[in-house]
């Protein structure tokens, strides 16, 4: 058995130093005192490498075939693009897995960025902001109700992302407002929605919305 003067400790295993004061060790040492576990693949593991494998390969025979053809344009830096804005997607998704509503925020974010560097790398028609971000922020909007209502949070574990989703609906008006926007229907109905939405947090939930801030606050 290992023994650490400078501890008093006996300690089982086959370590070089002591655990606690990275001092030498004197005596034999003996078996590790725990079983070496095997590490155990997640279920997803190979899923996830093949469809990896995949995009790799979709990415090179695009990069390929585009430089043969070069007179086709360059098509492939879109197709790379787009795959690595899926994968995005989804790393944020899967990174953020242990909290949904963290999760459903962090998408919003990730793909109305997303939306608009699209839009203003392809000429900005403006798509993103006239109809996509305004039909975007009402789906958040529901997602997160739906999540709220199946996994039965309490009000402390989505208040304060349900009310970034809300503001966020608010955002269309703003650049409606603001002069950015041709096409108005989209951004009046997501701010309608968003209103309402609002109203009833503050009518339903407004002594727990207060207390929620308050707590942020203090942290």
């Amino acid at each position: 058995m290992l023994y650490c003067e400078k501890c008093g400790f006996h300690l089982l295993g086959s370590m070089s130093r002591c655990p606690f004061c990275q001092g030498n060790l004197t005596g034999e040492a003996q078996e590790d005192a725990y079983p070496v576990l095997p590490a155990v693949r997640k279920p997803y593991w190979l899923l996830s490498r093949l469809m990896a494998l995949m995009t790799v390969a979709v990415i090179v025979v695009c990069v390929s075939v585009n430089m043969v053809y070069t007179q086709s344009g360059g098509w492939s830096l879109f197709v790379s693009a787009g795959l690595g804005s899926i994968w995005l997607v989804i790393g944020v998704a899967i990174r953020k897995r242990n909290n949904p509503m963290k999760a459903v925020v962090w998408q919003l974010i990730v793909v109305s960025v997303l939306v608009l560097l699209w839009d203003v790398y392809t000429g900005f028609g403006a798509w993103s902001i006239h109809f996509v971000l305004p039909i975007l922020f009402p789906c958040t909007q529901a997602a997160v109700l739906a999540t709220i209502q199946m996994l039965h949070l309490s009000p402390s574990d989505y208040l304060l992302y349900l009310i970034v989703c809300v503001l966020a609906g608010f955002i269309p008006l703003i650049l409606l407002l603001c002069g950015a926007l041709q096409v108005t229907y989209p951004s009046v109905i997501c701010a309608a929605v968003s209103m309402i939405l609002l109203a009833a947090l503050i009518l339903f939930n407004g002594t727990a919305l207060k207390h929620e801030i308050v707590r942020r606050l203090h942290l």
